[in-house]
């Protein structure tokens, strides 16, 4: 029977540098490239983790590269998307749809803890609200630890 005191929960942390080219209003761009650690997870509603690195959040600058693990060993792709300004308070994500042929590499620590791997990650998309473009590429890792907590 399981124990009612135990609760799931999970430590993450990782490290990635992400170069940025692309074009804006038809212009090709070598854009601002960045290093972050700064990392947010939790829980899917549909079973797994999203897991996102995190630049300037909650500024108009914000960018952020995500992924879904709903399955350790199995992870999606990653995603990205950046903060715009609709009015004076309003931010709002600017979201792009990404392709990449690149892998991930997962390696599983321990029964619980998982190391993901991004080695020339390169993932491109597309603006989903106009032509503008982008072109990542990633180097880093970042780890995941599944844990029991009591209440």
């Amino acid at each position: 029977m399981a124990n009612p005191n135990i609760s799931k929960a999970v430590f993450a942390f990782g490290s990635i540098e992400t170069d940025v080219k692309g074009t804006i209003s038809g212009h090709y761009l070598d854009l601002t490239s960045y290093s972050t650690s700064s990392t947010s997870i939790s829980f899917n509603v549909l079973g797994g983790y999203d897991f996102s690195f995190r630049h300037n959040d909650s500024l108009t600058g914000a960018r952020i590269i995500s992924i879904t693990l709903r399955y350790p060993l199995d992870p999606s792709p990653l995603r990205y998307s950046e903060t715009i300004i609709i009015d004076r308070i309003d931010l709002r994500p600017y979201e792009f749809d990404t392709s990449t042929s690149s892998r991930i590499a997962v390696t599983q620590m321990s029964d619980s803890v998982y190391r993901y791997d991004l080695k020339d990650y390169k993932f491109s998309g597309k603006a989903k609200h106009t032509n503008d473009t982008r072109e990542l590429t990633c180097n880093g890792f970042f780890v995941v630890q599944e844990l029991t907590w009591p209440f």
